[in-house]
């Protein structure tokens, strides 16, 4: 038996001797798993990161209950801190893919020359870095997705981050102007390649982010609104959204989706209250119609907070699965009215009324548009002295306020942020309203720079930069 043993070990030891370095390098990889994936596999995937993942899944999900656009009637609570782990790692993965495809595509990349493939990363990588940082405040970025090479990597606050977002869209709307080799249309899930139509996208979202610094720079932001509109979309035909949804359980639209499989979602009374508020004495909005359910012929808001368990949404009024939340429902980026109503709020602030108004009254209309009622019942809704009150009366109140009715439901995360800023509209949750998220476990436990003050309770007490003190 000795014998024995001393032979294993001894052809053993050959064996292991006769293994080069280079084959032992290759034992932890898996031959079958790509390395170096294309940009015409990179793009339309990435894009359905951006689209689902990050507006979607998690942040735009629980965005519609912080800004009370719906009221929780599931079993277990919503709580930020849900949620908080699934925003940062959807953000994190997105980011690195877009990041690769800019890489591959530019200048001294291996696929060099595809600058309309990386003029339409940069975009989707601003809307995305966008949406994390107005979620968590200050965040890694100029050190993250390093990998071993920096597991520590400091927090940029946000003006950084906001100063980076404008240069980078800045870029690619060069890029998209550039020649370019290859041809993304077949990739391209949004736009199908149309260069003019991304970089209108990329306008739009410099739109917004100077506007979300009102608090900041309320005359200069205001004017750098006005001059990013200039280049953005020019009708209610042009816009970013996102109408690839497929029926099933897979590819369905993810609001949709969550509430096939948990029934969450009840109309909040903060809400209905809202809609009801432009409304004459007995008038019924008529998006009303269309996108809620009636309870014994009535409109029944949940209270916020304090709703009771109704997953057969017997109790309480929900939105249409007929109308809202069915699976192909498509899912807006960014509206050609959202950039009507960033042009009345600018003009407003420049104290540009007549003209504010005029951008308001499109706004409206162009969202009761969109929301699919028909021209009759825009114009008897538009008819109220309520919604449209004239130059002289209009305030920020009736902006934020339609504007929130337009974000609805799936534009949750910029009604969020547009509460923040303004304090429009009320809320009414007992606990109060999350001011941010809290960072993800994971992060606080490995990363020492992660800001120590921000925690489960602070979030409700510390804002982000440049949201309203």
């Amino acid at each position: 038996m000795k014998y024995i043993n001393l032979l294993f070990i001894a052809l053993l030891s050959g064996l292991l001797i006769s293994c080069s370095e280079d084959i032992l390098d290759e034992i932890n990889k898996n031959p079958n798993a790509s390395t170096d994936v294309p940009i015409s596999l990179l793009l339309p995937q990435v894009t359905v990161s951006t689209v689902h993942g990050v507006a979607g899944d998690g942040g735009g999900e629980y965005a519609c209950f912080f800004v009370e656009h719906t009221t929780n009637v599931h079993l277990n609570p919503r709580m930020p801190f849900n949620v908080n782990d699934n925003v940062w790692g959807s953000t994190y993965y997105t980011l690195k893919d877009l990041n690769t495809i800019i890489e591959k595509g530019s200048v001294g990349g291996n696929e060099e020359g595809q600058f309309h493939a990386v003029g339409i990363a940069k975009v989707l990588y601003a809307y995305t870095l966008s949406v994390g940082t107005d979620f968590f405040g200050e965040m890694p970025h100029s050190e993250a997705n390093k990998g071993s090479e920096n597991r520590s990597p400091t927090f940029d606050n946000q003006e950084t981050i906001y100063a980076f977002l404008q240069n980078l869209l800045d870029e690619a709307i060069v890029d998209l102007d550039k020649e370019s080799i290859g041809d993304i249309s077949r990739f391209d899930l949004i736009y199908e390649g149309d260069t003019e139509m991304w970089k209108k996208a990329a306008y739009g979202l410099k739109a917004r982010f100077y506007n979300r610094l009102s608090n900041i720079q309320p005359e200069a932001s205001a004017q750098n609104v006005l001059d990013a509109l200039a280049g953005t979309f020019e009708s209610e035909d042009e816009g970013m959204i996102f109408d690839g949804y497929l029926s099933g359980n897979t590819n369905d639209n993810p609001w949709a989706g969550w509430q096939k499989s948990e029934q969450t979602y009840a109309i909040s009374q903060t809400f209905l209250d809202l809609v009801n508020g432009f409304n004459d004495s007995g008038y019924t909005d008529p998006r009303a119609n269309r996108w809620f359910t009636r309870i014994n012929g009535e409109f029944v808001g949940a209270p916020t907070g304090q709703a009771q368990s109704d997953q057969t949404h017997s109790v309480y009024s929900a939105p249409s699965t007929e109308t809202v939340l069915y699976d192909e429902s498509p899912q807006p980026l960014i509206t050609y009215d959202e950039m009507k109503f960033l042009e009345a709020e600018a003009k407003l602030r420049l104290g540009l009324n007549e003209e504010a108004y005029v951008a308001y009254q499109e706004a409206v209309e162009s969202a009761c548009r969109r929301s699919g009622i028909s021209e009759d019942e825009i114009e008897e809704y538009l008819s109220q002295g309520s919604v449209f009150p004239g130059a002289n009366n209009l305030s920020l109140n009736h902006i934020i306020g339609q504007k929130n009715i337009s974000f609805w439901m799936f534009q949750s995360i910029e009604a969020y942020n547009d509460f923040r800023r303004t304090g429009i509209p009320q809320m009414n949750d007992p606990q109060g309203t999350p001011l941010r998220l809290p960072y993800p476990p994971s992060e606080v436990n490995r990363n020492p720079n992660t800001p120590s003050e921000i925690n489960d309770q602070t979030i409700y007490e510390i804002p982000v930069w440049w949201a309203k003190q």
